[in-house]
């Protein structure tokens, strides 16, 4: 709950004035919500591709080895840092920090009031003085999202196979449809 009343206040706090100096948050919002959304629709092509043309063991290639690289594209572009966290990681470089762990929870408990926000915002101070936004938008399971992400009924077994294979300390399992499955978690340097 604390969290909650946190990351609103936050949010709050975030969307009112400017930065004088550096990028604005309103443009580094901005920023955040444009690498978001490229990253999200990198990832969905790939991964619908892969399952057409090879099942979904090849999904598990996307997720292994083609999304970091994106990420990594979009980050250098974008001259921020943008990557994929989670509280149940499949990869153990998924694993999130503290602000994200916060965040994450904050998802988790908004969603079961049903007042999961569309992003979670914050401008954070640095022990040099600098500032930066950090931005985390949800990312929820869709049904096919189960046939890697899903309860042991739900789960393709050639996933499973290549999921085994690449991840023996697998925790991305056991969702259900429209769960937050972890979050697109992104910084924006802001001076």
């Amino acid at each position: 709950m604390k969290s909650l009343s946190l990351f609103s206040i936050v949010l709050l706090l975030a969307a009112a004035g400017g930065d004088s100096s550096g990028m604005g948050k309103e443009e580094a919002l901005a920023k955040a919500k444009t690498m978001t959304a490229e990253l999200a629709e990198t990832l969905k092509t790939q991964l619908q591709r892969a399952v057409k043309e090879e099942g979904f063991a090849s999904a598990i290639h996307v997720c292994n080895a083609v999304a970091p690289s994106a990420a990594e594209e979009i980050s250098a572009h974008h001259n921020a840092r943008i990557h994929r966290v989670s509280l149940k990681p499949r990869n153990p470089n998924g694993a999130p920090d503290a602000h994200e762990t916060a965040a994450l929870t904050a998802m988790d408990e908004d969603q079961a009031k049903g007042q999961l926000n569309e992003a979670y915002v914050e401008v954070v101070s640095q022990s040099d003085g600098s500032k930066s936004l950090r931005f985390m938008k949800p990312i929820l399971t869709a049904a096919l999202c189960l046939n890697c992400h899903g309860t042991p009924d739900k789960l393709n077994a050639e996933a499973a196979a290549a999921i085994g294979k690449l991840y023996p300390g697998d925790k991305a399992t056991g969702y259900g449809e429209n769960q937050v499955r972890g979050a697109f978690s992104v910084t924006v340097p802001l001076n």
